[in-house]
């Protein structure tokens, strides 16, 4: 069968096979899609109808949670669970409670001031005169007032004389007495503060390390429990010098943070004057979120602020009954965007601070019910679709198979009529001159023959490889194994085929070190050479130098065909030692050849226990190298070699054939 009509009829088959199942197959999906549709709608439904049931109980719960906490917030009740604090202002009095869960203030309180006019001719020594030791006498006695607020201010300025004067540790004793007054500020700062800042730095200066972080960790606790009524920009000065001076600073830090930052954010955007009201806020400060229930009355604000944690244990866990009986799970989120699937109520219409997203606890397990049906149908329906693709491909691999035969089998008719061509044509060419020229020379009658003959040694080489390679492949080639000298084998083949014209132009080297005794069918490895070289010549181009090398390996002699001509691409290095493939590049430049050359090499090192290893790249040539074993090979005098026998493994296989 011609190549064009096997194609017409695998495209006939391709096409009664798409009729015959195609449209049955799309009956049945559809039919099936429909069906399994239908059971996925009913499902939804029931689902979502008792989703829809439990947020109503659910958001109910939250209402009546966060309800009570707002009855405990109008009572005064200042006693509150972990993470939420009660803040009240009033005109610009800002206060908090407990005043230890934030870390500042949006304003600090107001606080006596020291009195400046005792100290005036004490600060005249002191800045003027830059009599520090002289200010310091005054300041001394000035300390020794009934008066609190002079004696705290002389106490100060005594410090301050003595560090100017350079007596740091005469300095320490007069902060001494300072470090308990809270009701006194010194430029806006507690003199308590100021005292134990003061400390610090002289500790500083004087080096005491060990002194200086037990001070620092003391005015880092201070701030954790809140002693000082603080601004941020205050805090936050102190405490970095605090944890410059070796405090760290405390686990609860940032959530004091987030609270003193929302409670500063309510108090800018919520003044205290203006009509009476209340409400219910989820506010974003930073990265986080606070709860905000807050009040206004009589020209005051009373509100809770609660962190993320405290809505977690106190208002969502009180519902986490009512979320664990209807096996349904709550997220709350500000906004409307982003929100999870499930029943939907929006902070509009509940009230709450957030909208409330409430989905079923484990989709997985409430659907499985309804999934065995439809795992039973996708089954049936992926059986029959297996089945449908597997004959598909079945047919799809034969077809193919049949046209990449039908296509090797015309390139092989081809190139074995081309290549018989050729020395038929030169035979019939010298025959007629022998005939129609009766009077040639003796010496010009010699060359005919000559020509004639080596015309004839070709067309019985060809046709002796055809025969030995169908012998091979069914595995009738019978090996006929005798000790040979190696490196006289190959030079004898090498020998031969220089005489051959192809090989006139080009220069054979053989070098090598692998003299040695091998088991071998010299025809067939001569043959297997043959190839190799016949290959280098072909493929070489311009260059006109192969090297054919010999070279002992331990228990193995390998021989080696080089040359500097095309190269082989790798993606078809292992594909042109099957025969009838030949490759890309040759087929391109016309190169001839009949694809079976190196698949009959691959054979007969097969039978010779070998293997063949190859290194090419494109552009710089290929080697090819036959490797044999120098023991003896377990086998009798002669030996079957066919497709069915052991094949040695390959190394970078690649060549055109």
């Amino acid at each position: 069968m011609f190549p064009g009509k096997r194609w017409s009829s695998a495209r006939s088959i391709a096409a009664l096979f798409v009729l015959a199942t195609g449209v049955p197959l799309a009956t049945l999906f559809w039919l099936g899609w429909r069906v399994w549709e239908q059971d996925r709608a009913l499902e939804d439904q029931q689902i979502r109808q008792r989703v829809e049931r439990a947020a109503d109980i659910a958001v109910a719960a939250l209402e009546r949670a966060v309800a009570a906490s707002e009855k405990r917030l109008a009572a005064g009740i200042e006693d509150w669970p972990q993470g939420a604090v009660v803040v009240s202002w009033h005109a610009q009095a800002v206060r908090v409670r407990p005043a230890e869960r934030v870390a500042y203030l949006p304003v600090s309180p107001s606080l006596p001031r020291l009195p400046d006019a005792p100290f005036a001719a004490a600060e005249s020594l002191e800045f003027r005169k830059s009599d520090f030791t002289g200010a310091a006498a005054r300041y001394s006695e000035l300390a020794h007032s009934r008066d609190p607020a002079v004696r705290a201010g002389a106490l100060l300025r005594l410090a301050r004389s003595l560090r100017s004067a350079g007596r740091l540790a005469e300095a320490l004793p007069a902060y001494a007495p300072l470090l308990s007054v809270d009701g006194l500020a010194f430029e806006g700062v507690p003199v308590s503060l100021v005292a134990r800042h003061a400390r610090c730095a002289v500790m500083e200066a004087l080096n005491r390390t060990s002194a200086l972080r037990e001070e620092a960790r003391v005015l880092a606790a201070d701030f954790e429990r809140s002693r000082w009524a603080l601004t941020r920009a205050v805090s936050e000065l102190y405490a970095a010098d605090a944890a410059r001076w070796g405090a760290a600073p405390s686990p609860k830090h940032a959530e004091r943070e987030l609270l003193a930052e929302a409670v500063t954010a309510l108090w800018q955007g919520l003044p205290a004057s203006g009509p009476d009201a209340s409400g219910r806020e989820w506010k974003n400060i930073g990265e986080e979120n606070v709860a905000v229930l807050w009040r206004r009355s009589g020209g005051g604000v009373l509100a809770l602020v609660a962190s993320r944690q405290f809505v977690a244990a106190q208002w969502l866990n009180a519902v986490g009954g009512v979320l664990q009986q209807e096996r349904v799970k709550l997220a709350i989120q500000e906004g409307s965007g982003g929100l999870p699937a499930g029943a939907i109520r929006r902070a509009a219409d509940t009230g709450l601070p957030w909208n409330v997203a409430v989905a079923s606890e484990d989709p997985a397990a409430e659907r499985a019910p309804f999934l065995m049906r439809r795992r039973l149908l996708m089954a049936g329906f992926g059986i029959l679709v297996l089945l449908s693709l597997l004959a598909g491909y079945v047919i799809f691999r034969a077809i193919s198979r049949e046209l990449a035969v039908a296509r090797l089998q015309s390139d092989f008719v081809a190139a074995v009529s081309h290549e018989f061509r050729t020395p038929l044509t030169s035979l019939r060419q010298f025959t007629d001159m022998l005939r129609e020229h009766c009077g040639l020379s003796e010496e010009r009658r010699d060359l005919c023959y000559e020509a004639q003959a080596r015309a004839t040694g070709r067309l019985t080489r060809l046709v002796e490889s055809l025969l030995d390679f169908g012998r091979m492949e069914g595995g009738a080639r019978l090996y006929h194994f005798q000790r040979h000298d190696c490196a006289q084998l190959v030079r004898d083949v090498v020998e031969e085929f220089r005489r051959e014209p192809q090989a006139a132009s080009f220069d054979i080297r053989v070098t090598g070190n692998g003299s040695a005794d091998i088991e071998t069918d010299a025809e067939a490895l001569g043959r297997a050479l043959w190839n190799l070289l016949d290959n280098a010549v072909k493929y070489s181009g311009e260059n006109r130098a192969i090297e054919v090398a010999i070279e002992r390996r331990d228990s193995e002699v390998a021989i080696s065909a080089c040359d500097h001509g095309l190269g082989i691409p790798a993606h078809e290095q292992a594909a042109i030692f099957r025969k009838f493939q030949r490759g890309e590049e040759a087929r391109k430049r016309g190169i001839q050849g009949t694809g079976i050359g190196l698949a009959m090499v691959d054979h007969i090192m097969a039978a010779h226990r070998g293997r063949v290893e190859l290194r090419s790249e494109p552009g710089r040539g290929s080697t090819f190298t036959l490797v044999l074993p120098t023991r003896k090979i377990n086998h009798g005098p002669s030996r079957r070699a066919g497709r069915n026998q052991e094949n040695a493994p390959r190394m970078n296989t690649d060549e055109h054939g």
